[in-house]
């Protein structure tokens, strides 16, 4: 990086993690890089030199404009035992003019007109509902929840797609949009599930990891009726220090940044705004549990919730957050480990106090062997 750059880059890190206007500025920089990918040093270090003279005395940028929370309602596609107690619901929806799949996991021990609080599940890495994750949500539905875990948009219902059922092989409509269309996926999804007759009225809870930690947070910061939020390695929980990190060519944790790059710079602000949590943290109105693997302290993930909790303090919110020893960003997906059971203990006591499950009450089927798909490698 040329040293014009490189102190350009520096000077905008601050006003782009807290929120500032710095269109002028980051345009100057978008400018220099044309310049030098034209072999035009002199140019570019040029536009480089007179961004640093426009980072100064920048406003903050203005909130997000965030929809009014979509509504959807359930098709059923498939429905199946899924352990001894529990059985899985495979179905779809509309929002935003875009057909998506998900799951709905249940107590199938459950007395007739039984209801049961509902948990909203956000799983990771932007590939559709693990496969390998579904035990772990039975154990949860099995304490007396229903468990509603939509894919998004642009995905595969199943990460890892099972193989064994090509009737289950099936892919959301849309692309990924990184935290933005997503979120009302999630909700068109809640929307639907409370309809459900199972379903008992009321507030719901939010469970997610990484892309769905990001997602789930957001969901919860539109809806009124959510109960409480629990979040592990949450991505993305602040583009702008995402998007500084990327400026720096620091670790590539962004992987579409460049496509979003495309966009005016204006464009790109309002974007960051509308996906982030940390400038918005003061329409969070439940309890949130964070938790985050220490074996990679000090990436930005790390950085990124420690701006989230300064934000948390100064609007008052009721939160906790504990790095978990020796966790690593997936260490949630090795349930059986120590660090997964570790926090799950935690988890559970949260969601119990904040949202009471209902125990099942009915007497459970004679079910048929469960087919399951090998485990797969998160």
């Amino acid at each position: 990086m040329a040293p014009a750059e490189a102190a350009l880059v520096e000077a905008l890190a601050e006003p782009l993690i807290t929120g500032k206007n710095c269109e002028a500025a980051l345009q100057a920089w978008f400018d220099g890089r044309l310049a030098d990918s034209k072999q035009d040093a002199a140019g570019a270090a040029k536009h480089w030199r007179r961004g640093m003279k426009l980072v100064k005395g920048l406003k903050p940028l203005a909130k997000a404009n965030w929809a009014p929370v979509p509504k959807g309602k359930f098709k059923l596609v498939l429905r199946q035992p899924l352990s001894a107690t529990t059985e899985i619901r495979v179905v779809s929806w509309d929002v935003d003019k875009l057909k998506q799949y998900g799951v709905v996991i249940l107590p199938s021990n459950r007395k007739p007109g039984q209801k049961f609080p509902l948990i909203l599940y956000m799983h990771g890495a932007a590939s559709g509902v693990p496969v390998y994750a579904l035990p772990w949500l039975a154990q949860m539905a099995d304490q007396g929840y229903v468990i509603v875990g939509p894919a998004l948009r642009g995905e595969d219902l199943f990460a890892a797609q099972t193989r064994l059922r090509p009737e289950l092989e099936k892919h959301c409509e849309g692309e990924i949009e990184n935290l933005d269309g997503e979120v009302n996926d999630a909700l068109s999804a809640v929307s639907a599930a409370r309809k459900l007759s199972f379903v008992k009225g009321g507030k719901f809870a939010v469970i997610g990891h990484s892309f769905g930690s990001g997602v789930g947070m957001l969901a919860a910061a539109r809806h009124p009726d959510t109960a409480c939020v629990i979040s592990y390695d949450a991505w993305l929980t602040n583009p702008f220090r995402f998007y500084s990190d990327r400026m720096r060519r620091e670790a590539n944790n962004w992987l579409s940044w460049a496509d979003f790059c495309d966009q005016p710079v204006k464009d790109q602000l309002a974007g960051l705004m509308k996906r982030s949590i940390v400038h918005n943290a003061d329409k969070l109105h439940c309890p949130v549990q964070m938790f985050i693997g220490g074996a990679y302290e000090g990436s930005v993930f790390h950085q990124s919730h420690d701006d989230l909790i300064v934000q948390l303090k100064k609007h008052k919110k009721t939160y906790t957050y504990e790095v978990v020893p020796g966790g690593g960003h997936n260490f949630v997906l090795w349930f059986t480990e120590k660090p997964a059971k570790y926090a799950y203990a935690k988890h559970m006591a949260f969601l119990k106090k904040h949202v009471p499950p209902v125990k099942p009450t009915g007497k459970a089927p004679k079910l048929p062997p469960v087919r399951r798909p090998p485990r797969a490698q998160p």
